[in-house]
C-alpha cells in the first residue's frame, strides 16, 4: 500500500508542525511534507498513518504533540520523525479517531 499524502493529512501535519513543536522544526521537513507517500495505516481503523519504507513498524522521535477536537471528542495529534524525516502522524483519542479539523489543532498552552 503506497499513496500519496492527502490534502487534509497535509494540512493537518503543517498545523501541529506550527502549533506544537517540540522543536525547532527545519525548514527543509516543511518542504518536503507535499512529497510524502502514506505506507501504512493504523489498524485500528483511526486515521493516523505512516510514511516511508517502514511503515507502521517505524520508530522515531516525537517532534509535536498539539490537542484537537472532532465531532466533540478530544484528541491528541502526533508527528513523528527520524532524522529530518517526517515518519509518522498519529492521532490519538478514545476509540478511532477521524482526522481533525486542521482549525481546532492548538497547542497545549493555547486556550
Amino acid at each position: 500500500m503506497s499513496r500519496p499524502i492527502s490534502p487534509s493529512e497535509l494540512a493537518v501535519l503543517e498545523r501541529t508542525l506550527r502549533v506544537g513543536a517540540m522543536c525547532v522544526v527545519p525548514v527543509s521537513i516543511f518542504s518536503s511534507l507535499h512529497a510524502l507517500q502514506v505506507t501504512a495505516n493504523c489498524k485500528c481503523g483511526c486515521a493516523t498513518v505512516w510514511f516511508g519504507p517502514k511503515g507502521d513498524a517505524a520508530n522515531g522521535h516525537r517532534l509535536a504533540e498539539a490537542q484537537a477536537t472532532s465531532d466533540g471528542q478530544s484528541m491528541q495529534v502526533l508527528v513523528w520523525s527520524e532524522g529530518e524525516s517526517v515518519i509518522g502522524l498519529e492521532v490519538v483519542g478514545p476509540g478511532p479517531m477521524p482526522l481533525p479539523e486542521p482549525r481546532t489543532i492548538r497547542g497545549y498552552g493555547e486556550a
